[in-house]
């Protein structure tokens, strides 16, 4: 475990591989009264200075969770693939906005899996994964329980810097 956290910790804040990823997260209730959802916004960040101009970056995106009574997990739940927006040179990044709880479901967003493709023009794309088959990187939204209620768009709380966790999977 604690190797685990090293490698993430190590993860979000230094180049590996060749490229550097960097995750923000926020989460919060919209309303104060009466709970209606919990919302939760992530930025993605890739930046890698070894690729071509003319390349784009996609995310390849699954929720992880718990649902049911008695609870049980879940992972890799509403799979997408998202193309990212060059933000500055070899700079791509994502924001995506989820609704992660719904009043009265017992399905619970809290954890973000994610994988990355490179399309380089002349090339075949390719996943950066963690570096096995199968693996990907996870970093956590909702640790406990969802952030402050809100009441509104101005009242946002601030995105904080989220671990970044390598899942091996052959």
């Amino acid at each position: 475990m604690q190797s685990k956290l090293l490698l993430a910790l190590f993860l979000s804040t230094t180049t590996l591989w060749g490229f550097e990823l960097k995750v923000l997260g926020r989460n919060y209730t919209l309303s104060c009264q009466h709970f209606t959802s919990v919302q939760g916004d992530v930025l993605l960040n890739f930046t890698d200075t070894s690729l071509p101009w003319g390349t784009e970056v996609a995310f390849v995106t699954g929720w992880e969770g718990r649902e049911g009574f008695p609870e049980r997990r879940f992972d890799w739940t509403e799979r997408e693939e998202w193309i990212a927006t060059a933000t500055a040179p070899y700079t791509w990044t994502l924001k995506l906005s989820k609704v992660l709880h719904e009043r009265s479901h017992a399905h619970f967003k809290d954890t973000l899996n994610f994988a990355v493709k490179v399309i380089s023009p002349g090339r075949t794309p390719y996943y950066l994964n963690g570096g096995s088959s199968w693996g990907f990187f996870k970093t956590r939204l909702v640790n406990q329980t969802p952030g402050r209620c809100v009441s509104g768009l101005d009242d946002l709380p601030e995105f904080k810097e989220l671990i970044i966790e390598t899942i091996r999977r052959d």
